[in-house]
């Protein structure tokens, strides 16, 4: 329910180390749109959920046409190899884009909004079944190198306990696939920094250094990248802060 402007703190550090990273505003951002409804009607309103996916396949169109309005970004853009990431709403946009099923109103079928353009996917507190046309089955063709990371405390929208948030990882078929739930880290946790230092801090600190190894691994298919990501090499900075799983 962010806009563009949010989430600044992923994309400046993604974007440090070299990577473009291109943050949209949806018709339902309550910022950028004038979204007058609450969290749980845009939740329930199938129009956002096929909306949203779309729109990131048309920004990967329009890819091609970047460089003609942003000049500094010429010869450095890599259609090859492309991440779809985000938190909440936007993991599960990204998990779309990758594969996951949904049943809309009035379909006798499962919907897809898979892009084969896509290489990998970050999911940050995804939703799981039982919501926005989620169901135990939704995650079957979702074959995309994921990384999926929530927080101990972060429970959902309508009470779920926080390891709901992790059903995307248990069910979608293995490979490349990978979980970090970090210990007393909440839903908003992902969405910005924090000052002050302390236990917050290190929660959004952990998030980033996962996140950057991941799509160094799956992006840039740099081997040492992907031990550090498969032998869960975060743990030596997060000590007790965080639980690795990967299939």
């Amino acid at each position: 329910m962010a806009s563009k402007d949010n989430y600044s703190a992923f994309g400046e550090f993604w974007a440090s180390y070299g990577y473009v990273s291109i943050h949209p505003s949806h018709a339902d951002s309550v910022v950028d749109s004038g979204f007058r409804g609450s969290l749980r009607e845009a939740l329930s309103d199938p129009r956002g959920w096929q909306n949203r996916p779309e729109d990131i396949s048309f920004i990967i169109d329009s890819l091609p046409h970047v460089e003609e309005f942003a000049r500094q970004l010429s010869g450095k853009l890599d259609l090859r190899h492309i991440g779809v990431g985000g938190h909440s709403f936007g993991a599960y946009t990204a998990g779309l884009i990758a594969g996951t099923t949904i049943l809309l109103p009035g379909k006798a079928q499962p919907q897809s909004f898979a892009d084969k353009r896509v290489s990998a996917v970050v999911m940050l507190s995804p939703q799981g079944e039982g919501i926005m046309g989620l169901s135990a089955r939704s995650w079957d063709t979702l074959r995309l190198p994921m990384l999926l990371m929530y927080g101990s405390r972060d429970f959902g929208p309508f009470g779920q306990e926080p390891v709901w948030r992790s059903e995307a990882f248990e069910k979608a078929p293995a490979g490349n696939k990978y979980e970090v739930e970090l210990k007393g880290g909440t839903h908003m946790g992902f969405a910005a920094p924090f000052s002050g230092g302390g236990h917050r801090v290190e929660v959004f600190q952990c998030a980033k250094l996962e996140t950057l190894a991941f799509w160094d691994a799956y992006l840039r298919e740099d081997p040492q990248a992907r031990h550090y990501v498969e032998s869960h090499g975060l743990e030596k900075y997060s000590g007790d802060a965080a639980r690795f799983a990967n299939k």
